[in-house]
């Protein structure tokens, strides 16, 4: 069950499965904005997020940049 999933992985991880699929989400959103020219909707899409407007607030809460803005980071250099 999703409640057990949950608890296997606080145990083992230390935090909830869903933090730990965010996180994943995340750190390949990362990769994708980086390292490919795709869209920001296809990045989205490629990471689970069908609406990339839903996609860009929730990328922006996890890293406090918005996509655009972390991949114009990365490519002058910056480490956001």
């Amino acid at each position: 069950t999703a409640d057990h999933l949950s608890r296997a992985c606080r145990a083992a991880a230390g935090q909830h499965a869903l933090e730990i699929l965010h996180e994943r989400r995340v750190r390949e959103a990362k990769r994708r904005l980086a390292h490919t020219g795709a869209s920001v909707g296809a990045v989205a899409a490629a990471v689970g997020y069908p609406d990339p407007a839903y996609f860009s607030r929730f990328f922006a809460r996890a890293t406090g940049l918005s996509p655009l803005a972390y991949r114009l980071a990365v490519r002058e250099g910056q480490r956001p």
